[in-house]
């Protein structure tokens, strides 16, 4: 009996490291759980549009899409080369130089009006106003200069509008 006795606290201890071991199995149990929980979660999400069939299915169908998507970036790659052409060819470069051309005039009543596009191609027009009549004049440019005899306000005006920072 006293045998029996003396084996009680070993056994209380015994059976209190194994309730121990127990909860930290029950807690390993529980973190498993959620775990997998995530899991199923996220390959269903993984698998979402091909009916769970397969992974194999879901990249075909991925891939499928990602070329669509090329396929229309290329289609407007083209659009905005074209567009970019035409805006360079259109004449959108505008300076405008007022000058006495005439001393008995009173004000600066003459100008010289240049359209260009990025090659320097457009046209020049200068009002000459006297007194007594007016004239205008119209002149092709060509890679920024004329085949016509330019002036020197002609000239100043197709440098400002190639390059609008310049002043007159």
């Amino acid at each position: 009996m006293e045998l029996l006795l003396s084996q009680v606290p070993i056994a209380s201890g015994l059976l209190l490291a194994v309730l121990a071991l127990n909860l930290i199995l029950l807690f390993l149990i529980i973190l498993q759980a959620v775990r997998v929980g995530r899991m199923r979660k996220s390959m269903k999400r993984l698998l979402t549009g091909t009916n769970g069939a397969s992974l194999e299915e879901g990249m075909h169908y991925l891939l499928a899409q990602l070329d669509e998507v090329k396929k229309g970036q290329r289609d407007q790659q083209f659009v905005i080369n074209r567009l970019s052409q035409r805006i360079a060819s259109q004449c959108g470069n505008v300076a405008v130089i007022r000058y006495n051309a005439f001393d008995d005039t009173g004000s600066d009543l003459s100008f010289s009006v240049a359209i260009v596009d990025e090659a320097q191609n457009g046209v020049v027009i200068t009002s000459i106003f006297g007194r007594e009549e007016s004239r205008v004049y119209a002149k092709p440019v060509t890679a920024g200069n004329s085949p016509y005899p330019l002036s020197e306000e002609e000239k100043a005006a197709i440098r400002k509008a190639l390059n609008p920072k310049i002043g007159a």
